[in-house]
């Protein structure tokens, strides 16, 4: 299992960004979290095999409909998953 930090830029708060997120880690059974910064920007841990992450990686790229993605910072992260499933952090 691998983890990735991911910093998303853009118009990424208050569209249903994280939200789309969990549904999406969830689906794909990704372990991490996501959480709003306070410089409007998203940050997410993503823990999965290397393939999983690369979707993950991928899809945040995209985002949902709402979202206007800018750029997206990649980096190796040691996170040790120790909950179950993708939570959300206020």
């Amino acid at each position: 299992m691998q983890c990735k930090k991911l910093t998303i830029f853009g118009v990424v708060q208050g569209v249903g960004y994280r939200a789309w997120a969990k549904r999406l880690a969830n689906e794909l059974n990704v372990k991490g979290y996501i959480k709003n910064k306070g410089n409007g920007s998203v940050e997410m841990v993503v823990c999965a095999e290397e393939n999983i992450v690369t979707v993950m990686i991928n899809a945040a790229k995209k985002g949902p409909a709402t979202s206007v993605v800018k750029r997206v910072e990649v980096e190796d992260i040691d996170y040790k998953a120790e909950e179950e499933g993708f939570k959300i952090w206020i």
